[in-house]
Parts: structure tokens; sequence; C-alpha cells
């Protein structure tokens, strides 16, 4: 009984988490509606992360897939297709519906808040960039896919060279989007950091299928797991004989 009631007071911790994320991070985005130019600390940010010039090449590759629509698009599939092919389908849906979301999504709230992106004046801009700043896309839409896929390759395939190097891959993309964003002149701190709270959040509330077993599995599990402890019971039963 105790375990239970602690097992349960710490998911329902947890479960405030991506509330509270949320409402930060709205808050965030009413700030910068309010106040759309870059703050004194954002652009001396900008400047100091582009100084490392040496960054400029992988941090380019890494934003590459990001660049456009089509190749978003084509990547998604690619995943979702070989996901369904290998047997799961509920999660290739789960990362179709977290990706295309993260992006309609992205694409109302830049809509709403309206900031302009940085400017030749107050930064370097390494590549051409249009629409709104905030929050980033880039970082909207990695850290929903590529985070919604290293979700599931810890969570559900077996141990080996393969998992690994999918979940340190995904984590890589994630994590360094948003570095390349701000050196690259495409978008302010601000923006990074409400791409990645909008994006966890959205992937905590859509992306549950992707890390979590299904609900027949766990059925199948308990009743796997009550036939063994008969079978236990009706042994132990004959050696008592």
């Amino acid at each position: 009984m105790k375990m239970r009631e602690m097992t349960t007071g710490v998911a329902s911790e947890a479960d405030w988490r991506p509330a509270i994320a949320l409402l930060t991070i709205s808050a965030l985005s009413v700030v910068i509606g309010a106040h759309p130019q870059p703050f004194g600390w954002e652009i001396a940010v900008t400047h100091w992360v582009q100084q490392w010039r040496w960054l400029h090449a992988p941090l380019l590759v890494v934003s590459w897939p990001g660049n456009s629509v089509v190749v978003q698009g084509l990547i998604l599939m690619l995943i979702c297709g070989l996901l369904a092919r290998g047997g799961w389908r509920r999660e290739a849906r789960a990362l179709a519906v977290v990706s295309v979301g993260a992006f309609l999504l992205n694409a109302l709230l830049k809509a709403v808040v309206a900031r302009p992106r940085p400017t030749p004046e107050l930064a370097q801009l390494y590549i051409a960039t249009d629409g709104w700043s905030f929050p980033s896309g880039h970082v909207m839409f990695y850290t929903a896919f590529y985070g919604g896929l290293a979700g599931f390759a810890k969570a559900k395939l077996p141990r080996g060279v393969k998992r690994t190097a999918l979940y340190w891959l995904c984590v890589l993309m994630a994590g360094l989007v948003g570095p390349s964003r701000v050196f690259l002149g495409a978008h302010w701190l601000t923006d990074v950091l409400a791409g990645y709270g909008y994006g966890l959040a959205w992937l905590r509330l859509t992306g549950a299928a992707l890390w979590q077993p299904a609900t027949d599995e766990v059925g199948d599990r308990g009743v796997a797991a009550g036939t063994v402890g008969q079978h236990n019971q009706s042994t132990e039963g004959n050696t008592d004989v």
C-alpha cells in the first residue's frame, strides 16, 4: 500500500511539470508580444555565440533539414513508413501527429506574437530567413520529432548499437538546433527557449504512445503474469502432495 501511494504521489507530481512549463512559456510569449524588440542581453548572447566561427559548418548541417518544409515532410514520411513497416503502426501515427501538430502550432504562435527576425544591424546573418521569429520553428519541430523518436528508441527498441546510435543522434539534433539558430542569426535566444518549451509540452501532450506500451500490451502482460502465477501455485501444490 505504501509503495502504491508513493508511486501515485510521484506520478501526480510529474504531471504538473508540463503544465508549469507551458504556463511559463506562455507568460514569456505575452512578454515578447508586448516587447518584440530583442533585449540587450539577447544581442550580447548572439554576439558571444557568433565569435566561435568554427561552429559554422557543423551547426549549418544540423539546421539544414529544417530549412525546407518539403525536406521535413520527406524525413517524417520516411521514418513513419519505416516504423509502420516494422510493426510500430501506433507509434508511427503518434510521431506523425506530434510532428505535424508542432508545425501547425508553431505557425499559429508566430502569427499571434508577430516578432520580427534578427536584422543585420544587430547580428551577423549567415542564412536568409523569412516569416516571424517567435517561437523558433526549427527548435519546436526538432524537439517534437527528434525528441519523440528518442523516447521511442529508449523505451521500445532492444538494447544494442542501433538503439544507442538512433537515440544519441536524435538527442544531438534536438539539443544542437537551438544553438545553431542563434549562431546563424535566424533567432534570438528567447525564440529558441520558447521553441523548446512549446515543443516539449506538445510532445508530452500528444506523444505518449511513442514511449508508453499500448493498453492491450499491458493487459497481455497481466494475463501472462497471472498464468505464470497459477502455474507456479499448481506446481507447488503438486510438490506438496
